[in-house]
């Protein structure tokens, strides 16, 4: 079964996030962070802080979807 039809819980903290981001072990390309649309502020710091450690990780966001309550982001190696 494709990862992206498992079943999906969406983050809700940035510690969260940059845990699950920190903790994968594999390609950039198998890695989905479904992101609560709660944690989708107006001035984008939220999504800020994520992207940064994911940059750190020699990866790049890649897409996204938009989902009932939440975004699932994909990523891919830094270009």
């Amino acid at each position: 079964m494709p990862a992206h039809s498992l079943p999906v819980k969406p983050v809700n903290s940035v510690m969260e996030a940059l845990g699950l981001v920190d903790s994968f072990k594999g390609k950039p390309e198998d890695f989905r962070l479904a992101i609560a649309e709660t944690l989708l502020d107006a001035v984008g710091m939220n999504i800020a802080i994520i992207t940064d450690r994911i940059l750190g990780r020699g990866w790049q966001p890649d897409d996204f979807t938009q989902e009932p309550g939440y975004r699932l982001f994909r990523y891919k190696k830094l270009d």
